[in-house]
């Protein structure tokens, strides 16, 4: 098995040099292989050629994939963050394999379970060189014999919503009630980017499309005082599972955030069930082939943990916050800064 990796690596590497006779990168501008464009990958594993690392596998292969864009755009779910950035890949004489890299990756810096593969790849991105179509498998290796990353087909393929911004300009709010308000917060949104300092920096040098948002003001404890509920809308925010929510309280000077929501679906509801003085909050997690689940979150009384995961059904006693008809053309645009 190890030669074999060795033997794949080493093709790899050969086919990278042939179509380069330096060492640097693929201008990420330069082409893109028409095998790769508008195809999306599950991760299967990690081969590594140390011994002390061996292979690594996802514990749950749903929540690790790879949109490869033809606009030359890659949105990737990397456990339980998200990463958003470009790819190029220049073939080689058979079609099946050929150079390929990742132009820079900005990521969210959620706190994953272990084992850590989104820190790993989000590391490793710089240095993949090689891609070869095997078996229905896409294999990325690293440079240097650093290893391979093996991507099978996603099973069940997202269709990626289109952020059409001439869309959102003549799209009307039906209910602030339920898809969020449509005035924009400096305040809201200066806490949003504190949060992912690295948007405004994609966003302005790569020219990725801007995100969008919808909040809410709900008093979730009956202090008199709202809580706002953030829903992020866009690539940068959302993976092939949902999107990232932000939960805010008042502070001083805006906004600090209570709690960070990764891969939320809607719709997002407040439970009269109570903990701490605080309304339960319901979401929706799904993706990857996996049945849509509700999760229930209680208060500690310092932020929200998960209490219990429960069967998607129709109906569930609580408030709507946030309904499943909302969509991209229904937020605020998130401008860098």
């Amino acid at each position: 098995m190890v030669k074999f990796k060795v033997a794949l690596l080493f093709s790899l590497w050969l086919c990278a040099c042939s179509l380069a006779s330096n060492k640097e990168e693929i201008p990420v501008s330069n082409s893109l292989s028409a095998s790769l464009a508008d195809t999306q990958w599950q991760l299967v594993e990690f081969q590594s050629m140390s011994n002390l690392i061996g292979t690594l596998r996802p514990s749950e292969p749903e929540k690790f994939t790879m949109v490869l864009n033809n606009d030359g755009t890659a949105t990737l779910q990397l456990g339980c963050n998200q990463a958003q950035g470009t790819w190029s890949a220049v073939p080689g004489a058979d079609g099946s394999s050929g150079q390929f890299s990742f132009g820079p990756l900005a990521s969210t810096r959620a706190m994953c379970p272990p084992p850590r593969l989104d820190e790993r790849f989000a590391s490793d991105a710089k240095f993949v060189r090689g891609y070869l179509l095997k078996d229905g498998n896409l294999n990325l290796s690293l440079m240097a014999d650093g290893g391979i990353y093996v991507w099978q087909p996603l099973k069940h393929p997202v269709t990626q919503q289109v952020e059409n911004p001439k869309a959102a300009e003549t799209s009307a709010v039906t209910t602030a009630a339920t898809t969020g308000v449509t005035r924009g917060d400096a305040k809201i949104e200066a806490a949003i980017l504190r949060t992912s300092p690295e948007y405004s920096k994609i966003t302005k040098e790569i020219g990725g499309m801007k995100a969008r948002y919808a909040y809410i003001k709900f008093d979730l404890n009956g202090d008199g005082t709202e809580e706002v509920l953030v829903y992020l809308l866009g690539s940068y925010f959302c993976g092939t599972g949902g999107c990232n929510m932000l939960l805010l309280e008042p502070a001083a000077e805006g906004y600090k955030v209570i709690n960070k929501f990764a891969i939320t679906q809607l719709p997002v509801i407040a439970s009269p069930v109570e903990s701490a003085g605080w309304k339960d909050i319901i979401r929706v997690e799904a993706g990857g082939g996996a049945p849509a689940t509700f999760v229930r979150h209680k208060f500690t009384g310092q932020h929200y943990i998960e209490r219990e995961r429960m069967p998607k059904t129709d109906q569930l006693p609580g408030e709507i916050i946030f309904a499943d008809s909302l969509s991209f053309s229904d937020g605020i645009t998130l401008e860098p800064r």
